[in-house]
């Protein structure tokens, strides 16, 4: 009860979140405004059950993992990831059955809208992996030894190619530069590049998750590019290439295909799996 509780109360604040954006009511308006096409909507909706019911299949396939005979860790990051999905279900569930609503809205209103519903997926999935990637950090030595190692390696080079007698800003730009590979331990980024470093996750694991990172940074922005994003990704299940071009400032969602950003989501599952399981260990 309480976890329905919670997410009913994310939702509202999603909803907030949208209209804030726009400034905008979902009010009846008393003027006779003019309303959205009707096909307009019915093919929003279908995008969106479309984009559940992959979702849904994500859901089962958690159920499932999590009735398994799996370490702890690789249970919490699939339980996350089912939450994740539950949410995404749910504003999915609340937009359908309200959509009379939302009749009033402008076209790119209600574009958006929808839009966004598909790339907030994506951010629930990405706030999961981190979290769990930097609990798996704390608990696990070999892949803290691993990270560590290399931090380390860094910081030697400083050392040996820097005075340690230097005084004023080159003392301080030193100690700094030494400061910073100390605080990597848990910066996404140097976490990436040590495992792809180590072939623990391949190079197009790795262009997956950077992408994923550019997405989620802007997330952070009002939804708009940090930068310019360009990337290619073939859905597994079809083999459709899904190409993601976004200019810097540009809004970060698909209108016209919800299926793209879930594609994302759908292969950090197996990325975060491919890390768990390659540091496993027996558990007491």
């Amino acid at each position: 009860m309480i976890l329905i509780l919670s997410l009913i109360n994310r939702i509202k604040e999603f909803t907030k979140t949208i209209f804030n954006r726009f400034k905008f009511t979902i009010t009846p308006q008393k003027n006779d405004v003019p309303k959205i096409d009707e096909e307009i909507i019915n093919n929003k909706v279908a995008l969106l059950k479309s984009l559940g019911d992959r979702i849904h299949s994500d859901v089962l396939f958690c159920k499932n993992f999590l009735q398994s005979d799996r370490p702890v860790i690789e249970k919490k990051w699939v339980e996350g990831f089912r939450s994740a999905c539950n949410y995404s279900l749910m504003l999915i569930k609340s937009f359908i059955t309200s959509v009379n609503e939302y009749r009033n809205l402008s076209i790119e209103q209600f574009s958006y809208y929808v839009g966004k519903i598909a790339v907030q997926h994506l951010l629930e999935v990405v706030n999961v992996f981190e979290q769990i990637l930097n609990e798996f950090l704390v608990e696990n030595e070999d892949i803290k030894e691993l990270v560590q190692s290399r931090i380390n390696k860094k910081i030697a080079i400083i050392e040996e190619n820097w005075n340690s007698e230097s005084k004023g800003k080159g003392k301080k730009l030193r100690a700094n530069l030494i400061n910073q590979y100390k605080n990597k331990i848990y910066e996404m980024s140097f976490i990436r590049d040590t495992l792809r470093s180590k072939n623990i996750i391949d190079d197009t694991d790795f262009q997956l998750w950077s992408f994923a990172w550019d997405i989620r940074n802007s997330m952070h922005r009002n939804f708009t590019a940090i930068k310019d994003i360009n990337f290619d990704y073939p859905d597994i299940r079809t083999g459709k290439i899904y190409h993601f071009n976004f200019k810097k400032g540009e809004e970060l969602y698909h209108p016209q295909d919800l299926i793209s950003h879930y594609i994302i989501t759908e292969q950090l599952l197996f990325i975060m799996l491919k890390i768990l399981t390659s540091f496993r260990y027996e558990e007491e």
